[in-house]
């Protein structure tokens, strides 16, 4: 009875660690999303504040589709793990903010985790040997669905910011249009090098003017073509390296083996099929 006790708590103590592993990742991934929200116009310039949002958010999708493997592959019943992107989904609602935007990227995180949860069962109970195989194959959904929350986080900002302040242009813009300008005042006789000054602030202020006065009548299609093209560039860089969780998981399940955390278990069953007599 107490061996029974001990294997019980034992198994209750690592699956708890699992699901915290899961909630604190997604919490994570949640809290680089609101950042990521919160860039606006920002994101247009080039430096390294604006790049290092998306660098921890790489990071943060690795971590949850190592945590989100871990607690399908080794949590059960299957409720368990239902329960524990549950939980997931909950403290990312609280880190995105409890509106109707954070609500129903929390719902569709936890609907992804369902059905990565229930695809991931099924594919390992289909398998005669454990693999990762089944965790590959479900992880696509379940991350693009949080690269789509975390683009429509930075949509929600920016439209927002462009709501308060109108548009501006973006400095690579105004950098690439001030640079054609310069290259024909500097060649224009007669000017002195203060006039030349003086008639390149004075493009730069027309132009910025032109451009916003064009644009403000669209400027609320902005965010959604900056999400959309955002979407499309995550997708690509998260599609090359998607072999590295996978990598990762096997490397952990190795591990856990190794230091009896995990134990591989041999199944006999009774399998029936119909032939020919």
């Amino acid at each position: 009875m107490v061996t029974n006790l001990g294997m019980t708590t034992s198994k209750l103590v690592k699956t708890i660690i699992f699901v915290v592993l899961l909630v604190a990742a997604s919490s994570y991934l949640g809290y680089i999303g609101r950042q990521i929200g919160q860039l606006g116009d920002a994101i247009f310039i080039r430096s390294m504040d604006t790049l290092y949002p998306f660098i921890w958010l790489l990071l943060a999708l690795v971590l949850v589709a190592i945590a989100a493997g871990l607690v399908a592959a080794l949590v059960r019943p299957l409720w368990i793990c239902f329960s524990a992107f549950a939980l997931a989904s909950l403290a990312v609602l609280f880190i995105w903010g409890l509106n109707l935007i954070g609500i129903v990227l929390a719902v569709l995180y936890l609907l992804a985790g369902l059905f990565y949860s229930r695809g991931v069962a099924k594919g390992l109970n289909e398998r005669i040997n454990f693999s990762v195989h089944p965790i590959k194959d479900n992880s696509t959904i379940l991350v693009m669905v949080l690269i789509i929350a975390v683009c429509a986080l930075f949509y929600s900002g920016y439209a927002a910011q462009i709501e308060r302040e109108g548009f501006t242009t973006p400095p690579f813009v105004m950098d690439i249009a001030t640079g054609i300008a310069e290259g024909q005042i500097e060649t224009s006789p007669g000017l002195t090098p203060q006039e030349k000054e003086q008639a390149i602030a004075e493009f730069r202020q027309q132009f910025e003017q032109q451009m916003e006065d064009a644009i403000r009548p669209y400027q609320r299609f902005i965010p959604i073509g900056v999400a959309l093209i955002l979407l499309g560039l995550l997708a690509t860089i998260v599609g090359l390296f998607s072999w590295l969780p996978t990598l990762i998981l096997k490397g952990i399940f190795a591990i856990l083996i190794a230091s009896h955390v995990t134990n591989v278990v041999t199944e006999t069953q009774e399998v029936k099929r119909l032939t020919i007599d």
